[in-house]
């Protein structure tokens, strides 16, 4: 970003340094006029970067005011203003010009092709979980209807104790049963790894 303060090191003799207050008291005197100016620039089509390019600006201002740069310009706030915040609606378009480059116009909900992963370790990974996947099914399968009913009691989040009293067996059996469907499905989905 471009600004048109004077050499922000070498401040002058006579020159005040600002405080928050008097960039305050600068953007209530000139916001309106400063949308206006930010508006003709986006030619009225694009609001919401002309007040996102004041208020860049002026975060700047009081990001200047912070590090004791800014000094008070006295009647040349005007120009000084009106320069900068056309530098942040420049600023605006060129990252806007970026982003569209970057992700060209169309459904935004369409896959893109983007390659993240020039050595393949997500498609790899993806495989694996796929592979994973149908194993769990199968295993998944070859459960018993009882345990199948386990399966599905403590997936409503029911307790051991529940799922026992509702099937008519402990909830120590019931937790025994969870182990031993757990076991089965792991050994069924790591075969072969």
């Amino acid at each position: 970003m471009t600004d048109a303060l004077a050499d922000s090191d070498d401040p002058g003799k006579d020159a005040r340094v600002c405080t928050p207050s008097d960039v305050a008291a600068q953007y209530r005197q000139h916001h309106d006029w400063l949308r206006k100016v930010a508006n003709r620039f986006f030619d009225g089509k694009r609001p919401d970067l002309a007040d996102e390019a004041i208020g860049l600006l002026f975060a700047h201002l009081l990001e200047l005011v912070e590090e004791q740069k800014l000094t008070d310009l006295g009647e040349g706030w005007r120009g000084y203003l009106r320069r900068a915040v056309l530098n942040r609606c420049v600023d605006l378009v060129r990252t806007e010009k970026k982003t569209r480059e970057r992700f060209p116009p169309g459904d935004p909900e369409a896959p893109r092709i983007i390659d993240r992963d020039p050595l393949g370790d997500y498609a790899a990974a993806e495989d694996l979980a796929h592979r994973r996947q149908e194993k769990l099914n199968t295993a998944v399968e070859s459960l018993t209807g009882r345990q199948v009913t386990i399966v599905r009691h403590v997936l409503k989040g029911e307790t051991n104790k529940q799922i026992g009293e509702e099937l008519g067996i402990s909830g120590q059996a019931v937790g025994a049963q969870l182990k031993t469907i757990i076991k089965k499905c792991h050994e069924e989905v790591t075969e072969d790894e």
